[in-house]
């Protein structure tokens, strides 16, 4: 499947396109949206309110049995039950443990106060469980015939959710944030980075580009006062960034200690937030069409100055890849140029959907982006 990833990719959003004409890509990626899943514009960071929501998580055993369909045997007599446990003692990657995660309950988008996302409790291996499965449906069920759409009597989990693929009130959804990071100089151009996903480091789209930062939406620790405080898209991000740039363990919410936000590189964030050499927008959210697993799209843009203090310290490689970051000199990234020839000149990598539908998105909306951060707005 890894192997088959731009393929599959190509290949599951012709299928749900057509079984879903309101789902439309997102420039020439295989990312996946509707009008429903971005508000009218985008907007700033600040004006996205998450929500908890205490709600049963949905069950589905139909979904459930279709999930089961290409699961290898654990005995000699017994398939195993879940996709996690199968990909646990077959090809465990490092990163891989039943964390807490925030389950997709409810998205508005075009509230008239900003959009409004609602979220309860869930755990990782749960995601495993569907997104990895139907992938695996997909790869298996096209091994012989690539490229060739299959028919869906063949695809009983992907048909399930073919006419909505959210179906929040039957199958479990866990958001992932994804940002493109921008690095503009003062005379309005910029660059950006780009994270190659290591082999045997991660549990989903490994040996991919991806963008970076990027994570689950998931509370970094057991305490249940941090659970409620870390429900926010800013903080999953700052700490991706201090992961993936700056090479800091992961956060991953199986202990009792909470993140002190009020040390660096976290009061950095803040403070750049806050003074507006740092501007992140938010465009919506998206559809990975091979896992049809969800990602929340934002583009942050950072004054090079800004950026050079808060990641003088930025590694070439941390726990989930390598940083792809362009020249580098002492205590500088200088990242990739932003321009519409080095993005299409992309194509020929193999791109996840979120970091090809967020270049994208990216470059339609660059005079916006780019703008001085007096001028810049929504």
């Amino acid at each position: 499947m890894r192997a088959r990833y731009s393929e599959l990719s190509e290949l599951a959003a012709d299928i749900h396109v057509r079984a879903r004409p309101t789902l439309e890509r997102i420039g020439s990626s295989t990312l996946l949206w509707e009008p429903v899943m971005r508000p009218p514009q985008p907007v700033r960071l600040q004006e996205v309110t998450l929500t908890w929501r205490e709600n049963l998580p949905p069950t589905d055993p139909a979904l459930l049995r279709a999930a089961r369909r290409y699961l290898p045997k654990e005995t000699r007599s017994r398939s195993y039950e879940r996709y996690s446990s199968a990909m646990g003692d077959l090809a465990r990657p490092a990163l891989y443990e039943d964390n807490q995660c925030f389950r997709l309950v409810q998205a508005d988008w075009s509230h008239p106060d900003g959009p409004h996302l609602g979220f309860g409790a869930s755990q990782y291996f749960e995601l495993i469980d569907q997104n990895e499965a139907v992938a695996h449906e997909l790869a298996a069920t096209t091994q012989r015939e690539p490229g060739r759409l299959p028919h869906w009597r063949r695809l009983p989990m992907r048909n399930f959710l073919a006419d909505d693929p959210l179906r929040l009130e039957k199958r479990k959804v866990l958001p992932s944030v994804g940002t493109l990071t921008l690095r503009r100089t003062p005379d309005g151009h910029a660059s950006f980075f780009l994270l190659k996903r290591g082999t045997g480091k991660v549990a989903t789209v490994e040996d991919t580009y991806g963008p970076v930062p990027g994570g689950m939406i998931q509370p970094a620790s057991l305490s249940p006062l941090a659970h409620r405080r870390d429900l926010s898209l800013w903080r999953v991000i700052m700490r991706e960034y201090n992961e993936e740039l700056l090479g800091a363990p992961e956060a991953k919410g199986d202990s009792g200690t909470e993140v002190d936000y009020t040390q660096p590189p976290y009061s950095l964030l803040d403070d750049a937030l806050n003074d507006g050499s740092l501007r992140i927008w938010c465009f919506g959210m998206a559809l990975e069409p091979l896992h049809l697993a969800v990602c929340v799209l934002t583009v942050a843009v950072f004054e090079a100055d800004a950026f050079d203090t808060i990641f003088a310290g930025a590694v070439e490689e941390s726990d989930e890849g390598h940083v792809i970051s362009g020249h580098r000199t002492p205590g500088k990234v200088v990242g990739l140029p932003f321009t519409e020839a080095n993005v299409s000149g992309l194509r020929a990598w193999k791109l996840s959907s979120p970091a090809a539908g967020l270049l994208r998105l990216a470059l339609q909306h660059q005079e916006m982006l780019l703008a001085p951060p007096n001028n810049a707005s929504a």
